[in-house]
């Protein structure tokens, strides 16, 4: 018996007005992400024989769901091809969620699903994953995305470059296909200087500033989201410290006015002298002064990914506003390489250490409330070209991720209507 899709609705940048009822509840929430992150409003009713009770949300669990999954992707991509300017150029996004990061890559071509690598959703049970979540049956998932890439005359990709946790595999293919679909959607200048939307986020005027002193530091951290990217002044002591921040305000527009008074001389070792206190401090300040200043984030972009290059060194951040703060990396092969982020470090007098670049990063997005993936794609000729490329490639994601989209009008980007934790 096969399965009717009615009532299906899709509009850019708007309300469907009619709610998703598929029939099983996981797969509505999923469906429901190209509402908050595509901008595409989605609503449609999966009927099946004699049972039609809609408010019954999971209703057709009992049923083929690798065929219904199959039908709701079918007539979906045909109503997104009918609707939808689909642009030429090829669009990739990565969501980042504290437990899955995966990519996505749809462009105009042939309708096929080029790759899926998502399973095994999960690592428990060991070597397995997750073969359902809530009423919905991973394995049927698949023919979902294959049926709307046929049906879209879209070429998909979905790689899994990291991903432990099952449920956040599937969130964050979902999320990642969403962000895909809207750029491939929208005009390239969206987020240039002096956009509409660059211009909206400067006229908010936000900034906050903290100061505080411990019996290890004395900090003052002024942040500005000004559009600005000449303006900072940082004094930490730690000339890699300055240098890294620096480069991360250049990048995001923004003006970080630092200063620190720190206890440089704990861990005296001679001619080097070690900075933890003084480079945790500016860091939780930083980010401290950034969670302040973007207050709710309703209204803002919210996830972006960025790449940068330094020198020979290739690194991509992947960052979202979410307020469940998580940090994940591969740069511990880098940064292990050397004790100190300074390639000459006897000649510097207040070297970094690699370890406190970790704790630099991790400081900032915690404090911050962001879940950030950092992926170091090509090595740099030195570590300090990976750090510096890594501050600038952060800095791009934020600038990004904190401006204005001002088709939103301040309602924040998520299905759950909020960020609260």
């Amino acid at each position: 018996m096969s399965y009717q899709v009615q009532n299906l609705k899709v509009v850019n940048e708007a309300k469907a007005g009619v709610p998703i009822h598929t029939g099983i509840g996981f797969f509505d929430h999923m469906l429901d992400q190209f509402n908050s992150h595509a901008q595409v409003g989605v609503g449609l009713e999966v009927l099946h024989g004699d049972l039609t009770d809609v408010d019954d949300r999971s209703r057709l669990a009992v049923t083929s769901q690798a065929d219904l999954c199959s039908s709701v992707g079918e007539e979906l991509g045909k109503a997104m091809k009918e609707t939808l300017p689909f642009g030429t150029s090829p669009s990739r996004f990565c969501c980042p969620l504290d437990e899955a990061l995966v990519e996505c890559v749809i462009q105009n071509g042939e309708g096929v699903l080029i790759d899926y690598t998502l399973p095994p959703y999960g690592i428990f049970p060991k070597g397995k994953g997750r073969s359902k979540i809530g009423s919905l049956e991973t394995a049927a998932i698949e023919s979902f995305w294959r049926a709307l890439a046929k049906s879209a005359k879209l070429d998909v990709t979905f790689l899994k470059i990291r991903g432990e946790n099952g449920h956040h595999i599937v969130e964050s293919s979902f999320k990642a296909f969403s962000r895909a679909l809207r750029n491939l959607l929208d005009v390239d200048h969206l987020w240039d200087a002096n956009s509409d939307n660059d211009k909206a986020s400067i006229a908010l005027g936000r900034e906050a500033k903290i100061e505080r002193s411990t019996k290890e530091t004395s900090i003052s951290v002024h942040v500005l989201l000004n559009g600005k990217n000449d303006e900072s002044k940082i004094n930490t002591g730690i000339p890699v410290l300055d240098e890294f921040f620096t480069a991360l305000a250049q990048e995001a527009m923004m003006t970080f006015k630092i200063d620190c008074q720190g206890d440089l001389w704990v861990d005296d070792v001679g001619v080097l002298q070690e900075q933890h206190h003084t480079a945790e401090d500016v860091s939780i300040a930083v980010g401290q002064c950034l969670t302040q200043a973007l207050g709710t984030k309703g209204g803002l972009n919210r996830m972006w990914l960025a790449a940068a290059g330094e020198g020979k060194a290739k690194v991509e951040v992947t960052m979202d506003l979410s307020n469940r703060p998580c940090l994940r990396h591969n740069l511990h092969d880098t940064l292990g390489v050397q004790e100190y982020v300074d390639d000459d470090a006897q000649s510097t007098s207040c070297p970094l250490s690699c370890e406190m670049l970790e704790h630099v990063l991790d400081s900032l997005v915690m404090n911050g409330r962001m879940t950030v993936h950092i992926v170091e794609n090509e090595p740099g000729a030195s570590v300090h070209d990976t750090v510096m490329c890594t501050a600038k490639a952060f800095g791009k994601a934020l600038r990004i991720c904190s401006m204005v989209d001002q088709r939103r009008a301040g309602q924040t980007a998520s299905s759950k209507g909020t960020l609260s934790v």
